[in-house]
């Protein structure tokens, strides 16, 4: 009690001493305050250490003095024992974030992709003829808004989806090359469950990015901003079914996948089209992949696909890939062929700075790809600054592409009657946000 008392006193001089405050230095009034805010919390822990005292007969021991005389701090389960906090840790359990039905954390990712491109044909319709990256030719565009989320807790089940915002889930998913809405549209990329064995094997299963190529939709993980032809135009995107893939070995990865349709997702038949896939990887500088996917695409139609694509880092600063796609559908005893090679190099001019070139083409004599019975040929030249060192979260990429076929195909505004020329010139700036972390 004597201690309470000469506390007591010590605060009410505090106080006296703060009302004549105004009569003092600016500097003294400031520590006055001070002091009477630290005689305050004493006298708060003062007077806990009395409740404790009267309860249990005598004070706590010198080393669990702070836990007395702190408050318990909330607890997310309700059958917790009560937790007490020392004065240099924060109160309360740290957030560990959202989590799924299942009770798993879920990690958020995504991409921002925003891009602005001139035409020199300068197309009526105002499109890039082939384009999925950017369409758009008179000016700015909202490639894609993209949020990924993967739910696995760190153990063997969990689950992943991605969604779109803007013109590339719009031309990935329906086709449509015309301008429309970006903001009010959602597109769902891929959404599957998976399972992951003791042995390193994986099963998924729902909605997932095909095994296919060797580019993907987020410019950010190619090494040119557009899309090429064979990504575009001959390989699939997406595929509704489901996949196992297992290793072999150290070096070798063995993938079975059963699908309803190479490019549709709602099954037009019975049947399933099967498909296989077998990786390579004798060290980081050098990996190859083989697929081969066949089955009825649709009733009364038989669909084949061989794909093969190989990546190499020849030194330090320079790298290439090559990449083969071959299709073959027959219905109603017709028969269209559809295939085309790309080349890829790129040199590291600096940590920050990157110059890439691709090279392909796609021999679609039988229109199956486009439409149209044509050699097309394109080549691509991207200079890509990194603008953060060690920072890859948002890159900048400056590129010209020229597309050239052997049939007037592309928009041109001044090419007469047709309004169709044989060739197409870009120039193109990208730029590519990543939310997520920094490696």
């Amino acid at each position: 009690m004597k201690l309470l008392a000469l506390a007591l006193c010590a605060l009410s001089s505090a106080a006296a001493e703060a009302q004549t405050e105004e009569a003092l230095p600016a500097d003294v009034a400031i520590e006055l305050r001070r002091e009477l805010s630290s005689l305050r919390a004493r006298l708060l822990k003062l007077e806990t250490m009395l409740k404790a005292h009267g309860e249990s007969g005598g004070f706590p021991a010198r080393e669990s003095f702070a836990e007395a005389a702190a408050p318990a701090a909330p607890n997310r389960r309700n059958d917790s024992p009560p937790q007490v906090v020392h004065d240099a840790e924060p109160a309360g359990d740290i957030p560990v974030g959202p989590v799924s039905s299942g009770g798993q954390a879920i990690a958020f990712t995504g991409l921002l992709d925003t891009y602005l491109t001139y035409n020199a044909n300068r197309p009526a319709d105002g499109q890039n003829t082939l384009y999925f990256t950017n369409p758009n030719s008179r000016g700015f565009g909202l490639n894609q808004a993209k949020l990924e989320f993967d739910a696995s807790g760190g153990g063997p089940v969990g689950f992943r989806s991605d969604i779109w915002f803007g013109s590339a889930g719009r031309l990935y998913w329906g086709g449509l090359t015309g301008p429309g809405p970006l903001e009010d549209v959602v597109y769902l990329q891929q959404a599957f469950g998976y399972y992951r064995f003791d042995s390193g094997a994986r099963f998924e299963a729902g909605l997932f990015q095909t095994p296919v190529g060797i580019e993907v939709m987020e410019p950010h993980r190619n090494w040119n901003y557009s899309l090429g032809l064979l990504a575009g135009w001959n390989e699939a995107g997406s595929h509704l079914g489901a996949k196992i893939g297992a290793p072999l070995s150290d070096t070798v990865t063995a993938t079975f996948m059963l699908i309803n349709g190479y490019l549709v997702s709602a099954d037009q038949n019975a049947g399933k089209l099967y498909g296989l896939q077998g990786s390579f990887a004798p060290s980081g500088r050098f990996n190859t992949t083989l697929t081969w996917i066949n089955g009825p695409e649709s009733a009364g139609s038989w669909f084949k696909n061989l794909s093969w694509n190989a990546y190499a880092g020849l030194s330090e600063r320079f790298e290439a890939m090559v990449n083969l796609d071959w299709i073959q559908a027959d219905a109603g005893g017709v028969r269209a062929v559809s295939w085309g090679m790309a080349g890829y190099a790129r040199l590291h001019l600096s940590g920050r700075v990157r110059l890439a070139y691709r090279y392909e083409f796609l021999d679609d004599a039988g229109a199956w790809s486009t439409g149209t019975k044509q050699f097309l040929r394109e080549n691509t030249f991207t200079f890509e600054v990194q603008p953060v060192k060690g920072d890859a979260r948002f890159l900048t990429r400056f590129e010209y592409r020229r597309d050239w076929s052997d049939a007037a195909f592309f928009g041109c505004s001044s090419c007469g009657v047709s309004g169709l020329a044989m060739e197409q010139s870009t120039f193109t700036a990208g730029m590519m946000w990543v939310l997520g972390p920094k490696q």
